[in-house]
């Protein structure tokens, strides 16, 4: 399938490159953002792999991040919509269905 990025992924997307640079330095945070997307374009391919959670709505583990993902199979697209810290409440931050 096709791998797309909502703009508030994108956004997440900066903030965890600006935190993790900051935090670690641009060797630790470039390994981090590559964990990210290696794990987005797997999840493309294989969306069957990824947890269910609501909906067209699945989620997959990165590190302490969580990608969730809209999958469409008619468009045969897996969007991710959100990138967010395990610590978060994922339910409360899934985007509208």
């Amino acid at each position: 399938m096709k791998l797309a990025w909502s703009n508030l992924a994108r956004q997440e997307m900066q903030a965890l490159r600006r935190y993790s640079v900051d935090n670690w330095g641009a060797v630790v945070a470039r390994r981090y953002l590559e964990d990210v997307r290696d794990a987005a374009k797997l999840a493309a391919e294989h969306p069957e792999r990824t947890k269910p959670l609501r909906g067209q709505f699945r989620i997959q583990r990165v590190r302490s991040h969580y990608l969730i993902l809209e999958v469409d199979p008619a468009a045969q697209r897996v969007t991710v919509a959100r990138i967010l810290h395990g610590a978060m409440d994922i339910e409360r931050h899934l985007p509208e269905a």
